[in-house]
């Protein structure tokens, strides 16, 4: 699978750094996946790679009430990641 963001502001608006004291991708929309089930993903950001993770969808609010706490969509908990996608976060921060 790949997630690709053609900006580093949609890069930043999916990755959490703490959610539910985890680190992952929330993913808007009602797109779903199997819970607990992992999946290898290839992270693109403006056309460059910034490497793979591997990632578990542990939460999702597809249909329910949506608050500041409870954000519409699903949440990837960050499971593994390569080098590449390390050093590009730091970078971030």
């Amino acid at each position: 699978m790949q997630l690709k963001c053609n900006a580093l502001k949609d890069f930043s608006a999916i990755w959490k750094g703490d959610f539910l004291g985890q680190k992952g991708f929330l993913l808007p929309g009602p797109k779903s996946y199997v819970m607990g089930e992992t999946l290898q993903v290839d992270v693109i950001v403006t056309g460059e790679h910034w490497g793979s993770v591997e990632v578990m969808p542990v939460w999702h609010n597809l249909y329910g009430v949506e608050t500041e706490l409870t954000p519409r969509g699903i949440f990837l908990r960050l499971v593994t990641s390569d080098q590449t996608f390390e050093r590009k976060l730091a970078a971030l921060e």
